[in-house]
């Protein structure tokens, strides 16, 4: 018996400023007292990692952690992957779910937490919300 060929999906895509929106959500979300020790970090939205990091790349911190700053280190940085969140997710509760993760992932950098420590940690969840149950 032959079986159909599923159809080829297409990936979620949102203009740039409605994925920006899902990142401040994200944001948006942190306890205050979080978001304090994220005033000198910056959060940016590229559209595709860079080459040499693989395309399904999601988010990429790059700094120094709040435990080892240095006066002298540049400002701490959270980039966030548009094309690889699209391509992974197949609706918008989804997507809003997996960016969500994505941005505590990598500020969960910040604070120090290293890739074991947050694979112990499991996923990072917001709290849902009823459209994402659809």
């Amino acid at each position: 018996m032959r079986r159909r060929p599923r159809p080829v999906r297409r990936a979620l895509q949102l203009t740039p400023a409605r994925f920006d929106g899902l990142v401040q959500e994200a944001l948006d979300a942190l306890p205050p007292w979080v978001q304090e020790r994220l005033r000198d970090v910056t959060v940016a939205v590229e559209g595709e990692p860079p080459p040499d990091e693989g395309a399904d790349l999601l988010g990429l911190y790059v700094g120094d952690a709040l435990t080892e700053e240095s006066p002298y280190a540049a400002p701490p940085m959270v980039l966030i992957f548009q094309g690889p969140h699209e391509r992974l997710c197949r609706t918008r509760g989804e997507l809003r779910r997996e960016v969500a993760e994505t941005v505590l992932h990598e500020i969960a950098h910040h604070f120090g937490l290293e890739e074991e420590d947050l694979d112990a940690l499991g996923p990072l969840r917001l709290p849902r919300r009823d459209e994402d149950r659809a």
